[in-house]
């Protein structure tokens, strides 16, 4: 049975990633030719003596490229975090030799390797009726181009890569001159986590938390879990969020988001989560 028409029937795309700076040491690169639903943020942030990217987008092309684009000239040292281990967040993770992501993760690290997530038809069944219940329609390809003519969407995986680091709540990524420390946001996944940038104040939520409808129906989710993270986010007090998906917002706008999440699943919030370290803070 054929999946999906020829690839050669999609154009190929002049460029595949997207870049804008939000700030002048933060940006964000996105995916346009992706479809919506995998169509994730990966966000750059610059530091003195090394960057940071926060998440890796699909995998469909190359990052590096673009970000030896943002060296001018020079070599930049890219250190990767993934906020979870979803296909649209760890398909460019290989690429990097500084890979960290939350132990929690693993398990669906290693499942994902052996998902071709451009095609609807090979997703679980369970999943794609989770999917057509929320009123959202599925396209048969989750791309409407392709990054060269020799891509083929019907044969692609992700490569697999394993993380030559772990990261906890609590730990802290010094880019030299910019430090960002690690919560734990458990509930879309095990071992969702964001990270807190103090210089810009800012929360890089992967998808933890966005402005659009949170998934906390997959096989991985824990709502129980996503209610005491949406009970601490709710309280934090950020100026700006990174979401991992769509635009950045400000900190009422998460918190009513968060307050939105609670009084949907009408249940009894249980103690908040404390998203300060307990310890003293380990230095990556």
């Amino acid at each position: 049975m054929t999946l999906v028409d020829s690839s050669d029937q999609l154009p190929v795309a002049a460029a595949w990633f997207t870049v804008t700076w939000v700030t002048g040491r933060t940006a964000v690169l996105t995916e346009p030719h992706v479809d919506e639903l995998l169509r994730a943020n990966l966000w750059y942030l610059r530091g003195r003596d090394r960057d940071l990217l926060v998440d890796a987008g699909n995998g469909i092309a190359p990052l590096a490229p673009v970000l030896a684009r943002f060296a001018r000239g020079g070599h930049r040292d890219v250190v990767c975090v993934a906020t979870h281990a979803h296909v649209d967040h760890i398909g460019g993770f290989h690429e990097f030799e500084h890979r960290l992501v939350h132990p929690a993760e693993e398990r669906t690290m290693e499942r994902n390797r052996d998902e071709a997530p451009l095609l609807s038809a090979s997703w679980p069944q369970e999943l794609r009726d989770e999917i057509a219940a929320s009123g959202y329609v599925l396209p048969p390809v989750l791309v409407d181009a392709i990054p060269s003519p020799e891509f083929d969407p019907a044969t692609f995986h992700i490569r697999g890569a394993a993380p030559t680091q772990s990261v906890r709540g609590g730990d802290e990524l010094d880019l030299g001159g910019r430090r960002l420390t690690v919560v734990e946001l458990p509930g879309h996944t095990p071992g969702s986590i964001g990270l807190i940038d103090a210089e810009e104040n800012a929360l890089l939520s992967g998808d933890a938390i966005y402005d659009g409808a949170l998934i906390d129906t997959l096989p991985e989710s824990d709502v129980a879990q996503y209610l005491r993270t949406m009970d601490a986010l709710r309280t934090l007090e950020v100026e700006v969020v990174y979401p991992g998906h769509g635009e950045p917002f400000g900190g009422e706008r998460l918190r009513e988001l968060a307050e939105q999440y609670l009084r949907a699943r009408r249940l009894t919030q249980p103690p908040a989560a404390n998203l300060s370290p307990a310890a003293p803070p380990r230095r990556r």
